[in-house]
């Protein structure tokens, strides 16, 4: 089994990475995590390309990011939220993923549940009603178009008082999402 994480803070030690940690151990299998800031990533300019060809016209570090979505089993996405929504060198990974969606198009998407998916958001700010429901919007959206089932989704809010490696019930909750990974056929 092939686990690919989309990891997508600016900080390389906060509470996002202690929620990708506790879940890749968790995890079996191997494990690989794309980090959005630290990739060379250019933005979608909508050239259309891949309405009609498989693939994206723009050469960078996509092109081996999009083999290794084809060949994981499972995608996670693990972001904070920033204004409700993930940071922007996320957002240009998940716009250059609009190959996927044109798989619609070109008559070549695989069906829904090819793959398994996750999702992993905190915020530093008090909990607020639909604090992270941009981001699940967007991110559940993103699996879908990968042929990925969203098995879970598990939020964190206030972070920035009580850190996820604090928080007992979240590390619970990421625990049993990553087994839940695991064990879950398609």
């Amino acid at each position: 089994m092939k686990t690919l994480i989309f990891f997508g803070s600016a900080r390389k030690e906060g509470n996002t990475k202690e929620m990708v940690n506790i879940f890749i151990d968790e995890l079996q299998g191997d494990v690989e995590v794309i980090d959005a800031y630290r990739s060379t990533i250019s933005p979608c300019i909508d050239c259309r390309y891949c309405w009609y060809k498989k693939g994206c016209s723009i050469k960078d570090d996509m092109q081996s990011i999009y083999k290794k979505i084809d060949e994981a089993d499972n995608i996670v996405f693990a972001s904070p939220m920033y204004f409700y929504n993930v940071p922007s060198p996320l957002k240009i990974i998940i716009d250059r993923l609009q190959v996927y969606w044109a798989g619609v198009l070109r008559k070549d998407r695989p069906e829904l549940g090819a793959k398994k998916g996750a999702i992993l958001m905190c915020g530093g700010a008090r909990p607020f009603k639909n604090q992270f429901i941009a981001g699940e919007i967007v991110l559940k959206a993103v699996l879908k178009d990968l042929s990925a089932e969203c098995l879970g989704i598990v939020t964190s809010s206030y972070t920035d008082k009580f850190p996820v490696s604090q928080n007992e019930d979240i590390k619970n909750l990421i625990r049993d999402l990553a087994k839940k990974i695991n064990t879950t056929l398609i």
